[in-house]
């Protein structure tokens, strides 16, 4: 066993390496020129190729449109927070607002005062009401 690999020339490997060069060089020429196109080969997987192509072409649109619902979705977030601030921010405002002490500020300064008796329930009748009514 140790003869064989004494035997092997060091060269050789050198001109796989070249040889594999020339190949790829070759096949990307084909590829550019686009002769490898009309190989039978590739005829005879067009419609395979053709529906690959489709898959890529889904594939990148589904990439943008999940891009774009992202940021819509962001973007609606945001507005929601802001919404919600605000939302706390009015609230707050109404509830100071509809104190009893702030009403009765706000009311001062037309000329009305708060009264500081409760109020009387007034009772009338059934009979004295329909003799006012006869009297009209």
């Amino acid at each position: 066993m140790n003869k064989r690999k004494e035997e092997i020339p060091g060269p050789r490997p050198k001109a796989r390496k070249a040889k594999r060069r020339r190949t790829f060089s070759r096949g990307l020429v084909n590829v550019l020129n686009g002769t490898f196109l009309t190989r039978e080969k590739v005829l005879a997987n067009m419609p395979f190729l053709l529906f690959v192509a489709g898959l890529m072409l889904f594939y990148i649109g589904y990439g943008y449109w999940t891009e774009r619902t992202v940021r819509q979705l962001d973007q609606t977030s945001s507005e929601l927070k802001e919404m919600r601030s605000e939302y706390i921010t009015v609230r707050s405002h109404l509830e100071r607002s509809e104190r009893q002490s702030q009403v009765a500020d706000d009311i001062g300064g037309m000329g009305l005062r708060e009264s500081r008796e409760p109020p009387l329930r007034i009772t009338v009748d059934k009979k004295e009401l329909e003799a006012q009514r006869t009297r009209r």
